[in-house]
């Protein structure tokens, strides 16, 4: 077993310090890595409207008299860097029914499986939440 006091422990800070120090450093990669924190904390607050999403998709599966309305969306977003545009495009994507196909500075493309389902609000909400993460890190 590893011995996790005295000199060792000194050691395991002072290289998770160098670590951190080493990645604040990284300039644009930087604020990616301050916003992980936020970044997690917002998919762990996510978990359970994927998974309901996509109970919701394989019950569409499963069932005889599916009807689906497919269609493309575009998202038009707020000017933001490219870190959270590309962290809203895999949250978005993470979402059972959505998949992102394109994206430019403008927005996003996105093919949703049910257009009467896509809400709007939330995703703005989650925009926004997403956005803010990047803001307060300086991005």
């Amino acid at each position: 077993t590893a011995n996790l006091s005295g000199p060792n422990a000194a050691i395991g800070a002072g290289a998770a310090l160098v670590c951190v120090v080493l990645a604040l450093r990284l300039g644009p990669l930087a604020r990616t890595f301050a916003a992980s924190p936020r970044l997690a904390a917002l998919t762990l607050m996510r978990v359970g409207l994927v998974l309901r999403g996509a109970v919701d998709v394989v019950r569409g599966a499963i069932a005889a008299d599916v009807t689906l309305n497919p269609a493309l969306l575009r998202l038009r977003l707020r000017p933001a860097s490219d870190d959270a545009r590309a962290a809203l495009a895999s949250a978005i994507s993470a979402t059972p029914g959505f998949v992102v196909v394109e994206g430019d500075a403008a927005g996003l493309l996105a093919h949703v499986l049910e257009e009467e389902g896509v809400d709007a609000v939330a995703l703005g909400e989650l925009e926004a939440k997403l956005l803010a993460a990047f803001r307060e890190n300086g991005s």
